[in-house]
């Protein structure tokens, strides 16, 4: 690992620790091991994480460790995107030079908006690209052959959007929308060799093929005992 990178895993590790910080994933299913501790305890981690949220005001919807690492890593000198906007597009903005925010839902994206713009906040690049009609004839060969995995058709054009930017522009990226390893995928060009990656809801299975993707980088993980958020941190070399 690299010197920055280690940085960052350091940083990280100080805000994994601390009063709301879940520090083991209590989600099972009906059939797992668990199971009854899972539903015992899902109402006071829920509690618990809806009161650090409020303490934190405007707080993403990721791990504690995951938004009290951002609060202290990110910087006016950083550019960054994420796929999936909302709360956190009001908790990033001010704290960077600028973001990329992509949404596909246009309620949400208008609702955005005007929160945007009731805080003053200009820098910010915020695309609505709308789900399209299945197509499998736009499915992308490479990224099935190379990771077999059930491409999104219907969110092409969404997990694309990022094409037009510079590559090697990003200094993070945030995927907790639609279509997540499509739009990681699409993305690694795009950031920088010491960008840092955060996928939210990485417990899911679906989502397993870019734990595989990005299997050579240094990773973190965090959970608020539900779900999981987590950071990998591209090499630099």
């Amino acid at each position: 690992m690299t010197s920055t990178t280690d940085s960052r895993i350091k940083l990280i590790e100080q805000c994994n620790n601390g009063i709301f910080v879940i520090k083991k994933s209590y989600l099972r299913s009906k059939n797992e091991p668990g199971y009854l501790l899972y539903r015992i305890l899902r109402p006071i981690l829920k509690i618990r994480y809806s009161v650090f949220r409020k303490l934190k005001n405007p707080c993403p919807w990721l791990s504690p460790s995951s938004v009290r690492f951002l609060d202290k890593y990110l910087t006016k000198e950083m550019v960054g995107c994420e796929f999936g906007s909302g709360i956190s597009t009001l908790f990033l903005s001010p704290k960077v030079k600028h973001l990329t925010s992509i949404e596909h839902n246009n309620e949400w994206y208008k609702l955005i908006c005007s929160k945007l713009e009731e805080s003053g906040i200009s820098n910010v690049d915020y695309r609505f690209i709308p789900a399209e009609v299945k197509n499998e004839n736009k499915v992308d060969d490479q990224l099935l052959q190379q990771y077999n995995f059930e491409s999104r058709t219907d969110y092409n054009d969404y997990s694309k959007a990022i094409n037009d930017l510079p590559n090697e522009s990003l200094d993070f990226i945030i995927i907790d929308g639609r279509a997540r390893p499509e739009c990681l995928y699409y993305s690694l060009k795009k950031l920088k060799k010491n960008a840092t990656i955060i996928l939210d809801n990485s417990e899911r299975d679906r989502y397993k093929v870019v734990f595989e993707l990005l299997s050579n980088y240094p990773m973190y993980w965090t959970t608020n005992g539900l779900t999981d958020t987590t950071f990998w941190f591209k090499n630099e070399n």
